[in-house]
């Protein structure tokens, strides 16, 4: 609009045109607009929102793209390139073995055996530029670590890796470089594992036909570890790394995982220090997805998981990537996680990006330059949509940091200087965030009630098949406390500055000022604690910032005549999109992963608290610097209107069938899951007779709901008693596999008969030594491929040595006396003997004629064995969106 003299009309409203006098000072984003009283039409508002629907499309784009499989067709002798179609039918053969847990026929033969044969196919064809070596392992041994922050000591014994190894044919004497690629063949029980683990495997034969078949020779060797238990909380890694002969050469290792299905795979933990890795996954990867704040909250121990990563990082003491699918959690560890639930495209990506980052460090001397020059450093590094990857010294990030954290301030102590009234607007900064920090606690409290009438009408979990109400049940009445906060009292502090009009705009600057201190603030705290997703914050304050002082202060629009709706518009979505986008993309991450992990997150923390808090962490980020335009619409009734229908509509959605946890549908599943341990127990006395025996057929859900929604389908659950905690026995008379307490409190108890195991577990006191103070006891332990043992001393005793390691482990707590030592073993072989001996010493406070030790021994069939009639039974009236394990448990307790 062009201006004219005098009063200016704009959208009915009217405005004073700034005189000459005025326009002559130095530039000033409020000074000029003294006296001004023009607002923006609240149709803004709208398109805003139309914005973020269409900064939310190109995430879901970036999210979504996936490279065109390639087929047979596509293959040249000779040439770089990755056919989906082949791995496509490795993995549909190993698949159709069915679930492989540790020690199962499918497992240890099937599985073994076609892989085996696929290897030496590859051998016979391969170029006469490499060698190829193939080797079964079959280790033993033992470590310790904790899971869940529990310590759990691990010991196994017949195991199954497949290693392969394929380096040069020229090669002279001396030291090979090495590199190591690990993916794991077997599976939980009842899953398939098409996504955990046996595409990796599927990628790793392709990647290994495809080198092979090249004439030039490898610079370094290629090391490939087919693990066969994983799945045993990560024994058979622990087992190469520590024995294999081939361990010492590997200089680095690209480990493929899993914790979802197909979709995108992410680069989530990377090191330790050696940032060269990063910056080789930045340089060759031809579809980059990888994000530090992923290691950051992987490495807190956020997520009830963890990979083979760790056996290699802490115990082989070497650098490398974690790479994992993601995508659809929901079917993760079930029946589910099947061929369908693999896209078209996802394994080409997959691929295309291991082989291409493989052969450049088969090919190069980027290992051996890597280890001499780039040793220290935790690299900053996220990718851009999917499209680049940028990856930045730590050192580079903290220079960029502090700069900005110089020029923001700057900024404001500038505006200060030129004539914002001295002290009393940097005083109103402040108010502002004063008044910013209060939205947002009305926002939190708005959050919190919503949870609260959530958990009293028993709706917990609605969102989980279906996220979106999630923004209408907590994000809307988050964002509407916000805004009632904000704009009510910032107009109040408006009118007590001492400008000498009342001008929105000032309080719109104001604001904006107050978001750059609250970013500042957040980026310096980050810096200082040294955390890499400092560079969450650096978006936030660099974009808003850098546009702000150059597109909105030099626009001759601004300083000649008022600015249009449009205008303001566009500038200010200009300032925030980058950030939006890329908060956005994690925002994206973060529900894709998290909640499906609710549904196995166990029985003690309501998942509302969570989700409550996510959406609270995403409305205050995402509408920065936008709640500052919230002081200049003169009305925002419509808004406040729509979001109060996006509540009532969301509200009323959570009591229909909407709001529904689960999902059976085979296309979209959202299973619950549960635990189904037919149980037998046996309790012997300090006389060696049988004290006690049971059997129950134990129902264990994995999610906070617990065995409520399966009343309609087994009723005979609303009278079922909760096994408790029997404090008298070791680990509370529960045959955990694995110290998942934590999670897993409640355990409802179903009538059941002894069950048949297929191998019975025989427990043999060999022999007892005492010696003044000091107790030995000697076990021979025959038992299935999987079982616990658990460990408690009586009070006044303390185990001083033990065969499992040479250091004693940290105490778990829940044992007789309180704790326990927990003993994971894991077999290979269906039924395997080992020893096991214990040295107690007690103390003076100990009466000699008391016992000193209960020891339990807890027997777990997972694999091979005949479904009873009571899991048969409860499986054939369980509903189509429940996901059963069943398992056959034996416990045995004794005193000594």
């Amino acid at each position: 609009m062009a201006a004219r003299s005098g009063n200016t009309r704009y959208r009915g409203s009217s405005v004073t045109n700034p005189s000459s006098k005025d326009t002559d000072k130095p530039d000033n984003d409020t000074e000029k607009l003294q006296g001004q009283r023009r607002f923006l039409g609240e149709h803004i508002c709208f398109l805003l929102l139309i914005s973020y629907f269409v900064f939310f499309g190109i995430v879901s784009y970036g999210h979504r793209r996936l490279p065109t499989p390639k087929t047979n067709a596509d293959y040249s002798m000779g040439n770089l390139t990755f056919i989906e179609e082949r791995a496509y039918s490795h993995l549909k053969k190993i698949t159709s073995f069915g679930p492989r847990p540790a020690g199962s026929k499918a497992n240890e033969e099937k599985a073994v055996n076609y892989l085996l044969k696929e290897l030496d196919r590859i051998k016979v064809s391969a170029s006469g530029a490499h060698k190829i070596e193939i080797d079964v392992q079959r280790p033993e041994g033992s470590f310790t670590f904790n899971i869940l922050a529990q310590p759990l000591t691990h010991y196994y014994k017949h195991v199954t890796n497949i290693v392969v190894r394929m380096g040069s044919t020229r090669r002279t004497k001396g030291r090979a470089r090495a590199l190591l690629i690990n993916g794991h063949f077997d599976t939980v029980p009842g899953s398939p594992g098409a996504s955990d683990d046996a595409v990796s495997c599927a990628i790793m034969l392709e990647i290994l036909e495809v080198l092979s078949k090249m004439t030039q020779p490898l610079d370094n060797d290629l090391i490939l570890l087919f693990n066969g238990a994983e799945e045993n909380v990560l024994q058979a890694s622990h087992g190469f790394i520590t024995q294999h002969p081939w361990a010492k050469d590997i200089d680095a290792f690209i480990n493929l995982e899993a914790a979802g299905a197909g979709g995108r795979e992410l680069v989530f933990q990377t090191g330790p220090e050696h940032p060269w890795l990063v910056r080789v996954y930045s340089e060759y990867a031809a579809h980059p997805f990888a994000a530090v704040v992923a290691q950051e909250i992987f490495q807190a121990n956020l997520i009830p998981s963890d990979t083979d990563f760790r056996i290699f990082r802490d115990f082989g003491k070497i650098p490398g990537l974690d790479i994992a699918f993601i995508s659809n959690g929901y079917v993760y560890h079930t029946k589910y996680d099947n061929l369908a639930s693999i896209q078209p495209g996802c394994i080409q990506r997959a691929g295309d990006n291991v082989l291409s980052i493989s052969h450049h460090l088969l090919t190069s001397d980027e290992m051996e330059r890597g280890w001499k020059e780039e040793l220290y450093g935790q690299p900053v590094f996220f990718d851009i949509l999917g499209f680049f990857i940028i990856s930045l010294p730590t050192r580079s990030v903290t220079y960029m940091v502090w700069s900005l954290l110089a020029a923001a301030i700057g900024m404001i102590i500038m505006r200060d200087a030129k004539g914002f009234h001295g002290r009393p607007y940097f005083v109103s900064v402040i108010q502002a965030v004063l008044v910013i920090l209060l939205s947002w606690v009305a926002g939190l409290v708005a959050i919190i009630f919503m949870g609260v009438i959530v958990s009293s009408f028993s709706r917990h979990m609605f969102w989980f098949s279906n996220p979106g109400p999630i923004l209408g049940i907590y994000a809307a009445p988050a964002l509407y406390a916000i805004i009632r906060v904000q704009r009510g009292l910032g107009l109040k502090m408006h009118k007590n500055t001492k400008a000498k009009t009342s001008n929105p705009w000032l309080a719109e600057c104001m604001f904006f000022d107050a978001y750059v201190v609250i970013w500042s603030s957040l980026l310096a705290l980050c810096a200082y604690a040294g955390l890499s997703s400092a560079y969450i914050p650096f978006f936030w304050l660099f974009f808003p910032v850098a546009i702000r002082q150059t597109v909105w202060k030099y626009i001759k629009a601004y300083r000649q005549e008022v600015l249009g709706d449009y205008t303001v518009l566009g500038i200010y979505l200009l300032m925030v999109s980058m950030p939006v986008i890329m908060s956005f993309y994690l925002l994206w991450v973060g529900l894709e992963v998290f909640i499906p992990i609710m549904g196995r997150s166990g029985s003690q923390i309501n998942p509302e608290i969570f989700i409550g808090a996510f959406a609270f962490v995403g409305v205050i980020i995402n509408t920065s610097y936008l709640t500052s335009l919230i002081q200049t619409f003169k009305t925002l009734k419509y808004t406040r209107a729509f979001l109060l229908g996006l509540f009532l509509t969301s509200t009323l959605a959570m009591f229909t069938s909407l709001g529904f946890p689960y999902s059976g549908d085979p296309m979209n599943p959202a299973p619950k899951r549960s635990y189904l341990q037919h149980t037998s127990r046996t309790y012997y006395d300090y006389s060696g007779y049988l004290s006690y025996e049971d059997s129950f057929l134990g129902v264990a859900p994995m999610d906070y709901l617990g065995v409520a929604p399966l009343f309609s389908d087994i009723p005979e659950l609303k009278d079922a008693p909760e096994a408790g905690c029997d404090p008298e026995v070791p680990y509370c008379g529960l045959p955990y596999w694995v110290p998942v307490r934590s999670m897993l409190k409640k355990i409802w108890k179903l009538p059941a008969e002894p069950p048949k195991v297929p191998v019975p577990m025989n427990i043999k006191l060999v022999t007892k030594i005492e010696d003044k103070s000091k107790t030995r006891f000697e076990f021979n332990i025959t038992a299935p491929d999987h079982m616990s043992v658990y460990i408690s001393p009586r009070a006044h005793v303390n185990m001083t040595k033990w065969s499992m390691s040479k250091k004693i482990p940290k105490r778990n707590p829940n044992g007789v006396g309180g704790y326990a030592y927990i003993i994971h073993y894991g077999g290979g072989k269906p039924q395997d003997s080992w020893p096991l001996w214990i040295e107690l010493e007690a103390g003076e406070s100990h009466i000699s004629s008391e016992p000193i030790l209960d020891i339990a021994f807890a027997g777990q069939y997972k694999a091979d064995f005949k479904y009873t009639p009571e899991i048969k039974d409860f499986l054939r009236r369980q509903p189509d969106w429940h996901f059963s394990v069943p398992i056959i448990s034996t416990y045995f307790a004794y005193v000594y």
